[in-house]
């Protein structure tokens, strides 16, 4: 399902993507490497991990540039930490330039977002993605035996939510945004390009993973973090689905998706910033 993207050097856009990492030792690897084909710089800040993410992190930075580790910051988690990183690095961008805001550890592009940002015209100024969301089943931990590494257990990994989940990955990048680390992301934004790029979102990958993802979460709520308020329960094992409720992936016939799930770009929105693009506003 996941694709290697094709090379080339005749484009003179760059891209610099920005991940918040935490207790990912399972996957981070394998998200650098592919994140790492269509990022000119992959900027990495830790939240604070205790198993070997950071470690993973370095090592493969000291055989691959684009790979930057940038700090580890223990702060309780906000989305907003990602602006220490985009200050730092903001200087070396240019109107033809492009952020992914948000890489997570835990998705990778169905396409290579570097042809799909190429043919963007310039009046829009952000991409958002289509999440198409695997899911762990109940019936698949009766029948498989998960590692905890992901490589190992992708392939048990089929079910998918048809319904994706549309937020924004990309910014063009303006002399005049601002990122404040309160913000999910810079302002001012500008028009959303309409169509959207299919991310495979992997974010329950084994019992192991699913129980450190309960309680980061969870230890975050209780710092204050809101971003996880949507996240309740009590174990794990509410992460698990049905399989009649989701879509099995095939490959000879490709995803079956049925639209977002969540309301976004809305038509009111698209005619204000409309009216700002015409004037310059957004350059």
């Amino acid at each position: 399902m996941q694709k290697r993207y094709r090379k080339t050097d005749v484009w003179s856009m760059k891209i610099y993507s920005l991940m918040l990492i935490k207790n990912e030792e399972d996957i981070i690897a394998s998200t650098l490497q592919a994140a790492a084909e269509w990022s000119d710089k992959l900027i990495v800040l830790d939240n604070g991990s205790t198993d070997r993410t950071w470690e993973i992190v370095n090592e493969m930075a000291a055989s691959d540039p684009r790979i930057i580790p940038f700090a580890q910051d223990e702060r309780p988690f906000q989305i907003g930490l990602r602006a220490l990183m985009f200050d730092a690095f903001k200087h070396e961008m240019s109107s033809d330039d492009w952020w992914c805001i948000r890489m997570d550890a835990d998705e990778f592009y169905e396409e290579s977002p570097r042809e799909f940002l190429q043919n963007i015209p310039k009046r829009y100024k952000q991409v958002s993605k289509a999440s198409i969301d695997f899911m762990i089943t109940e019936e698949d931990v009766q029948e498989f035996i998960f590692t905890g590494n992901f490589e190992t257990d992708k392939d048990n990994i089929k079910y998918y939510n048809p319904k994706t989940w549309a937020e924004v990955r990309f910014l063009r990048h303006s002399a005049r945004l601002i990122w404040d680390i309160d913000q999910f992301k810079p302002s001012p934004c500008g028009l959303t390009y309409p169509k959207q790029i299919n991310v495979l979102h992997y974010q329950f990958r084994s019992p192991q993973q699913m129980q450190k993802r309960f309680e980061i979460r969870q230890k975050a709520r209780e710092e204050g973090c809101g971003s996880f308020n949507h996240e309740k329960g009590s174990s794990w094992k509410e992460y698990l689905r049905k399989r009649e409720l989701l879509t099995l992936y095939d490959p000879e016939q490709g995803f079956q998706l049925q639209g977002n799930r969540n309301k976004f770009n809305k038509l009111h929105t698209r005619i204000f910033k409309s009216l700002f693009t015409a004037f310059g506003y957004y350059n």
